[in-house]
């Protein structure tokens, strides 16, 4: 009898440790590097991912979102604290550069920039891999997490 308990014991421990491992695993962010954007557009584009947007960041500060636009994209950028706010007017500067039209928004006092794009991924790609090298400073071996 003992041993039948040992082994229901057993087989509950290691059930309750792969449930563990499976919300661990939940909640661990995906990580890409930026040549690898357009996979992810893509799955985002035919809604095979979890949420109606995505972002990508490395550093916290440097996050940029893609929301949909038809069969195009946008990007975006939220200036959560203080210190992303002189990001956030480079990411006006560089919207302005490129001609693209911005819409300016709020969120609880916290600035939101939309930048219509309007742009399919391989653009989208680009314009990102501009936006990370020449706005935040990372580089081809940067690794990103994927947001949500």
């Amino acid at each position: 009898m003992n041993i039948f308990k040992s082994i229901i014991n057993n087989l509950k421990a290691i059930k309750a440790n792969h449930n563990l491992e499976k919300i661990k695993n939940d909640f661990i962010a995906k990580q890409i590097q930026i040549h690898q954007l357009p996979k992810e557009l893509k799955l985002f584009l035919e809604n095979k991912t979890d949420f109606d947007f995505i972002g990508i960041y490395s550093k916290g500060y440097d996050c940029i979102y893609f929301a949909k636009n038809g069969i195009n994209l946008n990007i975006e950028y939220e200036a959560v604290e203080k210190s992303q706010i002189p990001y956030y007017e480079k990411m006006k500067q560089f919207a302005s550069i490129n001609n693209f039209t911005i819409k300016e928004e709020t969120n609880k006092n916290v600035p939101y920039l939309k930048i219509k794009t309007n742009t399919s991924i391989e653009e989208t790609f680009r314009l990102a891999k501009e936006i990370q090298q020449n706005i935040f400073e990372n580089n081809d071996d940067t690794k990103y997490d994927i947001v949500p």
